[in-house]
């Protein structure tokens, strides 16, 4: 079978701290430099609009603090302009406020500095695909104070694809959901090899693509589920019915 050069997610990065700036394009760049490509970065929020509109970049990692303009509103200007453009927010901060904020600017993903750089990875793959993407630490104290109830506050926030719009029979108004971050297609045919036994060397080979993009993927799930491993990960899959033998 031929195999089918990939086009490579443009980045865009946006962060006021220099020495961590040029960490994350190293990062990124040593990691796997046949699927991401740095095509711009800067310090400034009103200058990551502009680039923004000008460099037309898949996915921007952006800082909340920053110069002139904070990540938020620079957020919620590039959605605005470029809505095809994914943006994830990373940052230090985790409070609840400037979470929902974030999510109501229109921001896909919030991830925290302390995350470990694989799951920034599989993060900037999910968004890229559309899916919605947060840190396990965010996840878990946005669902805990929010899921099950009105957020309208936050339906300004990109989720497309994710959020579960439901009506209460003595509402004439729709409500708005935290969801539940749902595997991707690809996603789901790793788990499915996982369940079958396969290692990540044999999915690479099975999937044609690279052991740095199974490993990618296979940190997503284990974020996505839950779990801590491959073997929590397929007795979940089998014991919720998301794959079946």
């Amino acid at each position: 079978m031929e195999n089918i050069q990939k086009s490579k997610v443009k980045l865009m990065l946006v962060e006021d701290h220099a020495l961590t700036r040029l960490g994350l394009k190293v990062a990124i760049e040593k990691y796997d430099h046949d699927s991401f490509e740095v095509i711009a970065e800067t310090p400034n929020g009103r200058e990551a609009v502009d680039l923004a509109k000008e460099k037309k970049p898949d996915v921007v990692i952006m800082d909340i603090g920053l110069l002139e303009l904070d990540g938020i509103e620079a957020t919620k200007r590039i959605k605005a302009s470029c809505p095809d453009t994914k943006v994830i927010m990373l940052t230090s901060h985790e409070s609840e406020r400037e979470v929902l904020a974030s999510l109501a600017s229109g921001a896909d993903g919030y991830c925290l500095k302390g995350t470990e750089p694989e799951q920034l990875f599989a993060a900037i793959e999910s968004v890229h695909s559309g899916n919605a993407w947060l840190s396990s630490q965010v996840a878990e104290k946005v669902l805990r104070n929010f899921y099950g109830k009105d957020i309208k506050e936050i339906k300004g926030a990109d989720f497309k694809r994710g959020i579960d719009q439901t009506k209460e029979s003595n509402q004439k108004s729709s409500e708005y959901k935290i969801p539940i971050i749902p595997l991707s297609e690809r996603e789901l045919e790793v788990l499915k090899l996982i369940v079958d036994g396969k290692s990540n060397q044999d999915i690479a080979g099975k999937l044609f693509v690279t052991l740095a993009t199974v490993k990618t993927h296979v940190r997503s799930i284990l974020n996505k589920l839950s779990v801590d491993d491959r073997t929590q990960a397929a007795v979940k899959a089998l014991r919720e019915g998301i794959v079946s033998l």
